[in-house]
């Protein structure tokens, strides 16, 4: 009897027996699945929060902060000294018994075989309309009254991480007290923690786009230049110059913020009690919105 052929077999084609093979070896081995899970991208988080940024709002690139004010600069010891009574004068004529803040930074040379070199730059601002620079090549010690301007007790001395700076400043110039000026001094960075309630280490141009949606030219060329070297060009002028212009603004910025947010706990606080305020507290209220004082509880 002739043995019936399976019709499926029968009219199987090639075509046919290669996909029977490839669904086999899927059954053996299937295909990874993608996981549904978002995953955290190292390039997307933000250094200061670690949160992930949103692909959608992709931050437009800023364009670098100009500087048009006056560029007061000196090298000389005798010229130095005016430029600091000067600034004192301008401190003590300020009303009121309030500090006086006043941006400071500093630069000085680098080399990768020696690497930093003395403190070679002072910058300062305390009128966003005028810039102090002054170089410190030839001087063997500063002028005493750059030393009582930096210690006056109505000066505050701000800028990012500028405790640094300070203890730079008195290991190259034994007359300043560094510890002096850092009780004295105040770290903008810090401050923004305080005051926003962010997280982090913070630098000027990430401090700047932060609280002020502008950024500075952090020009490799010019900040690795020879600061020691005189006279300045004018690209390194412009760069010491918007350093701490830009720092004057953030300062007055997170005045600004600090106090709205004084203001709005303190109505919040008469209005519904101290156990309200830690209970929105909680649920991560700043109070630097302008209504925070108004939240529905």
């Amino acid at each position: 009897m002739p043995r019936k052929r399976n019709l499926e077999t029968a009219t199987k084609t090639p075509q046919d027996e290669q996909k029977s093979v490839q669904d086999k070896e899927n059954e053996e081995n299937p295909p990874k699945r993608r996981s549904t899970r978002s995953t955290r991208n190292t390039r997307s988080m933000v250094e200061d929060g670690g949160a992930v940024a949103s692909p959608e709002k992709k931050k437009k690139p800023l364009a670098f902060v100009k500087y048009r004010g006056a560029i007061k600069y000196f090298t000389n010891g005798n010229e130095i000294a005016e430029a600091s009574d000067s600034l004192m004068q301008f401190v003590e004529k300020q009303p009121g018994d309030d500090l006086v803040p006043i941006s400071f930074d500093m630069e000085w040379p680098f080399s990768f075989q020696t690497g930093p070199g003395k403190s070679a730059v002072i910058q300062m601002c305390a009128d966003e309309k005028c810039c102090y620079v002054f170089q410190l090549t030839n001087l063997k010690k500063l002028p005493a009254a750059l030393v009582a301007l930096l210690k006056h007790k109505r000066v505050r001395l701000h800028g990012v991480n500028v405790k640094n700076d300070f203890r730079k400043l008195g290991r190259d110039f034994p007359e300043v007290n560094s510890d002096d000026l850092i009780v004295n001094g105040q770290d903008l960075g810090t401050w923004c923690n305080e005051v926003c309630e962010t997280g982090g280490r913070w630098s000027l141009d990430r401090l700047a786009d932060y609280l002020l949606d502008k950024a500075i030219d952090k020009n490799k060329k010019v900040r690795m230049s020879k600061w020691h070297v005189i006279p300045l060009d004018e690209n390194q002028l412009m760069y010491a110059a918007v350093d701490v212009y830009i720092g004057q603004l953030m300062y007055r910025e997170l005045e600004r913020r600090a106090k709205i947010k004084h203001e709005n706990e303190t109505k919040f606080i008469e209005k519904n009690g101290e156990e309200a305020f830690k209970a929105v507290k909680a649920l991560g209220e700043n109070f630097i919105n302008e209504k925070s004082d108004e939240l529905a509880i």
